[in-house]
C-alpha cells in the first residue's frame, strides 16, 4: 500500500524544534557561534501580521541530530527583508559534525513558508549567512515520489487533504474504494487517478495513463557523482563519502553522519572533524558540462570552500528497466499498425526489440561520452514492402547512433550520423 504520509506530525515536529529555546547559553569560555542574516521571499504576498519568523540551527553528529540554537520573533506586520540572529556555543574541538540553519514562517500553528537547509561551515565567531530564501511551504516535498517513465509524480497530504503533483500541475485528491491497493481520484475529475500497489502505481491524468510508476528511492549505492572545473568525484558507499580531487592526486574518505530523503531530493551529510560536506542529489536529467552525457541526478557538493556542481548516477539507469517504443523515425511517424521497440539489457551488453516484421538484437556500448550499436542480428521474415522499407531505415539509423538524450517529456532521443530516433517509455510487462 501507499505509505501513509500525514503532514501534521511533521509540522508539529518542525514547529516544536524551531520554537524550542529562544536563546542558547554560551560555552564556558564565553566563545560562541553567532549566525545572522536576512529572511526574504520573491512572491508578492505580504506576511500576515500575526505570523512568526522561526530560525533553527542543528548539528548532525555521529550520535544523532541536536538543536544548538533557535530564535523566534513575532512579525507584527513586518515585511521582508527580516533580520535574524541565532547564537550557539562555539563548536570546539575536532568532533565530526555538520551544522545547518533552516528558517520558517509560522501562522496559527501552520508552517506557511520555509527555507531549504543552509550548511554553516564555521565553528565560532560572527557569521553572516546572507539572504535566506523562503518559499511557499510545499507539503509535497515530504511526500512519496514516483518515477512514471521520466515524469515525476509526488503524492502527499496537506493536513487531511491528499494532494498529487504531476510535474508542475497539482490536484486535490480523495480516496475511493479499491479491490486491491489504495486508490485516489481528483476532486471533480474522476479520470485523474492514482492507484498504488506496494511500491508501484498507475497514474492517469484526465484519462491519459502515464507509463508505469515506480516509487522513487534513494540513489542506489555505490552512488557516484562527478563535476568539472575544477574536476571532482564523490562516491557514496554504505557509511562513507569518498572525495577525489586534484585530478586524482587527493583522495579523502569521510564518515556519513546522516542521509535524508524528501520527495525527489536526497541529502547526505558527512564530516571527519576537519572537513564537513553536504551533498544534495536531486532526481532529474543532468547533462555533464563537458561531454553532454545525461545522468539521472543533479548534484551539489557544499563545503567551506564553496559549492561544486555536477551530475550523479549512471546514464544506464535512464535507459534500462523499460521498453522504448519508437514514435518518430527521423521526421516520419511509424506506419499505422506497426510497432518498433528497443529494450536495453545491460547485463548482456545488448539491445533487443521488434521492427513490426522481425525481431532483432544488437550489441551496444555506453561510454562516458557516447552510445553506439553494433553487430546487429535479425530474423528473416518477409512482410509487405512498406514495412520492410521502414525496417531497413530503422536499422540504418540505429547503426549510425553515437549519442542519446532524455527530453523534458521523458522521451528518449537517439542521435547519430543517419538521423534520429524518438521513443516513449513503456512498461516492460505491457510489451509485445
Amino acid at each position: 500500500m501507499l505509505p501513509e504520509i500525514r503532514l501534521h506530525p511533521l509540522m508539529a515536529l518542525l514547529l516544536l524544534a524551531l520554537v524550542g529555546c529562544a536563546t542558547t547559553q554560551d560555552g564556558a569560555d564565553g566563545a560562541r557561534l553567532e549566525l545572522s542574516g536576512r529572511l526574504i521571499h520573491l512572491d508578492r504576498m505580504a506576511m500576515p501580521p500575526q505570523a512568526t519568523a522561526l530560525v533553527q540551527v542543528r548539528a548532525f553528529t555521529p550520535d544523532g541530530v541536536e538543536v544548538i540554537a533557535s530564535s523566534e520573533q513575532a512579525l507584527g506586520g513586518r515585511q521582508v527583508p527580516i533580520p535574524f540572529t541565532a547564537v550557539a556555543p562555539a563548536r570546539t574541538g575536532t568532533a565530526a559534525e555538520v551544522v545547518e540553519l533552516r528558517a520558517a514562517v509560522e501562522l496559527d500553528g501552520r508552517i506557511i513558508r520555509a527555507s531549504e537547509p543552509v550548511p554553516v561551515f564555521a565553528r565560532s565567531g560572527e557569521v553572516d549567512v546572507g539572504e535566506i530564501m523562503l518559499h511557499q511551504f510545499n507539503a509535497l516535498s515530504f511526500g512519496t515520489a514516483f518515477d512514471c517513465g521520466g515524469t515525476e509524480v509526488v503524492f502527499g497530504e496537506i493536513g487531511e487533504h491528499p494532494v498529487m503533483r504531476v510535474d508542475v500541475e497539482q490536484f486535490s485528491m480523495r480516496q475511493t474504494r479499491s479491490a486491491s491497493g489504495v486508490r485516489y481520484e481528483a476532486v471533480g475529475d474522476p479520470a485523474t487517478v492514482l492507484h498504488a500497489k506496494g511500491s508501484n502505481a498507475v497514474v492517469s491524468v484526465r484519462g491519459e495513463t502515464l507509463a508505469e510508476c515506480a516509487m522513487a528511492s534513494k540513489p542506489a549505492q555505490p552512488f557516484r557523482a562527478t563535476g568539472n572545473e575544477p574536476p571532482w568525484i564523490a562516491t557514496i558507499d554504505t557509511d562513507t563519502l569518498t572525495l577525489v580531487t586534484e585530478y586524482g592526486a587527493q583522495t579523502r574518505s569521510i564518515a556519513l553522519l546522516d542521509t535524508q530523503q524528501s520527495g525527489s531530493v536526497t541529502r547526505y551529510r558527512a564530516s571527519d572533524g576537519e572537513l564537513a560536506l553536504v551533498m544534495t542529489a536531486s532526481r532529474g536529467v543532468c547533462h555533464d558540462s563537458m561531454s553532454g552525457m545525461p545522468h539521472p541526478y543533479s548534484v551539489d557538493l557544499a563545503s567551506a570552500q564553496g559549492v561544486l556542481r555536477g551530475c550523479g548516477g549512471s546514464p544506464m539507469d535512464l535507459l534500462a528497466g523499460k521498453e522504448w517504443e519508437i514514435t518518430r523515425l527521423n521526421d516520419a511517424v511509424p506506419l499505422s499498425d506497426s510497432r518498433i521497440t528497443l529494450r536495453f539489457l545491460p547485463e548482456d551488453g545488448r539491445v533487443a526489440g521488434g521492427t513490426s516484421c522481425n525481431r532483432y538484437n544488437a550489441a551496444f556500448e555506453l561510454s562516458g561520452e557516447s552510445l553506439s550499436f553494433s553487430r546487429a542480428a535479425s530474423t528473416m521474415m518477409a512482410c509487405p514492402e512498406p514495412v520492410m522499407r521502414q525496417e531497413r531505415k530503422f536499422h540504418r539509423v540505429l547503426a549510425g547512433i553515437n549519442a542519446f538524450d532524455i527530453d523534458g517529456a521523458g522521451m528518449l532521443v537517439l542521435i547519430g550520423s543517419e538521423g534520429r530516433l524518438f521513443a516513449r517509455p513503456m512498461p516492460i510487462e505491457d510489451s509485445n
